[in-house]
């Protein structure tokens, strides 16, 4: 007979068929790995009992989009970055330098950066993680490795890509397509998934540094193997005029006209569509044909917030029948405050204080994300559901009293308030730190890492400028 847990008191956000639901003062067991009870009083007798008094216990928190790790690049953007490169971060520390000058990351340790990632992940809540990374040189085998340490649900594989950013040395940065390349990647990218289906998802870096062919064939093979396709999607601006320019058509028409936009397609980011008040063009209704689609859009709020974006809107897209799922995309990979930072900055876009309401944010770090990897076992604490879950702490001067628990979650939780994490039914946080893994040493791996990139910085900028020269700090130092 299996061992059964049984989670009890509190206030649980479970799901009673329709959608989420408050079950307060109520009990979860769980047995294999998976949910086996919900509701007032579970019937038998359990082997363990965890006592969530006065806590709140939620699903397991999906990340539709994540680059997991340090993020040493990201970190130097706050107030900062080259005006030419028209909000876009990535172009800072992504380009390979033309010269052949050491690459930005070139001496980053990666074991300690994906470490740092996937503890930060779980110790945010986040227990399914849909990755964005190359494979390497070991074709993934670290990536799956530090996963597997971590016992986080990962969804991945190599990303494919049509092209390469080149740092040229007067310090522009030029996209150069290599059809053949990406193609070659695919075929790699098919051959990981047929090996790891555990993890499927054919992901396409994105759809600027891609072809027609590219894209026909990645969303061909998605389609054959029975997983989603990702991609990055217009997050920068210049893609929606330069695809105009060259097709006179958005880059949604193109998508739709090349069959990619179904409900298995996961677009990243979607920002700059047609109607878009930094694009200026109303002509396309790009977000109808998306919503008709049934695609999924995984935004990412905080990055692009902290660039002065936002997209246009939250709860437009959801009208339309568009599936909205959060991400993390960079640091902090917290999708607390991805969820806070969604529903203010959807009511800012919409001069509308009812628009992102806290229920609509927390389905787009649940349901939303598990619809959008074709899951139902995840997302949502009910019977057969894999036991994937979070209880969250709020008796603190931060938080204080709160008539209604998920508000206070979206606009006043956060990872500090996480207790435990539990996937599959294993327990991987407890008391608020890692059990299988030594917080501080992570840490301290990371920083020294970071700090070794940084020192390096001179010798990726063309002009030689220093991360102090690049990116000033916001103060001087004392004299």
């Amino acid at each position: 007979m299996s061992d059964t847990t049984l989670i009890r008191g509190g206030t649980a956000i479970v799901h009673e068929g329709r959608g989420h639901a408050y079950l307060k003062e109520g009990e979860i067991a769980i047995a294999d790995g998976r949910i086996t009870f919900v509701g007032r009083k579970y019937p038998a007798k359990a082997n363990r009992t965890i006592d969530a008094s006065g806590r709140i216990i939620l699903p397991g928190l999906v990340s539709s989009h994540a680059h997991v790790g340090a993020h040493e690049g990201s970190r130097l953007l706050i107030d900062a970055g080259q005006r030419e490169f028209v909000r876009s971060g990535f172009l800072h520390f992504l380009p390979t330098r033309r010269s052949g000058a050491p690459g930005f990351l070139s001496t980053q340790d990666a074991r300690a950066s994906l470490r740092y990632g996937f503890a930060t992940v779980l110790r945010h809540g986040i227990t399914t993680v849909l990755a964005f990374a190359p494979g390497g040189r070991d074709g993934g085998a670290l990536l799956l490795e530090v996963a597997a340490e971590f016992g986080i649900r990962l969804v991945w594989s190599p990303i494919v890509t049509g092209g390469r950013y080149w740092l040229n040395d007067d310090g522009t940065v030029e996209l150069e397509e290599d059809e053949a390349m990406g193609l070659k990647m695919l075929d790699q990218a098919v051959s990981f998934i047929e090996r790891h289906r555990e993890t499927g998802v054919v992901t396409l870096d994105e759809y600027f540094a891609s072809t027609p062919t590219l894209r026909r064939e990645a969303k061909k093979a998605a389609d054959a193997l029975g997983v989603p396709l990702t991609l990055h999607f217009v997050e920068q601006h210049r893609e929606f005029y330069e695809t105009m320019t060259r097709t006179g058509r958005t880059p949604v028409q193109v998508l739709a006209d090349e069959g990619l936009l179904d409900r298995r397609t996961i677009l990243a980011h979607c920002i700059y569509i047609a109607g878009h008040s930094l694009v200026g063009y109303p002509m396309v209704d790009d977000i109808g044909l998306l919503g008709q689609a049934g695609v999924t859009v995984a935004h990412s709020p905080v990055a692009f917030s902290r660039r002065g974006v936002a997209l246009e809107s939250f709860d437009r897209y959801r009208r339309a029948g568009i599936n909205v799922a959060l991400a993390t995309d960079a640091y902090p990979l917290d999708l607390f405050a991805e969820m806070r930072m969604a529903s203010i900055m959807a009511k800012t876009a919409d001069r509308n204080y009812e628009a992102a309401p806290a229920a609509a944010v927390f389905e787009a770090a649940t349901l939303a994300g598990a619809s959008a990897l074709g899951r139902d076992d995840i997302g949502q604490l009910a019977v057969g559901a894999q036991a994937d879950l979070v209880i969250v702490d709020p008796r603190s001067l931060t938080i204080g009293a709160n008539p209604d628990p998920l508000r206070m979650l979206v606009h006043l939780a956060g990872p500090q308030d996480v207790d435990t994490v539990m996937v599959g039914g294993k327990i991987l946080v407890e008391g608020g730190h890692l059990t299988m893994a030594d917080e501080a040493e992570i840490l301290a791996a990371a920083t020294a890492s970071a700090e070794r990139v940084w020192a390096g910085y001179s010798h990726y900028n063309p002009k030689g400028r220093d991360v102090a020269q690049a990116f000033p700090p916001s103060l001087p130092d004392f004299p």
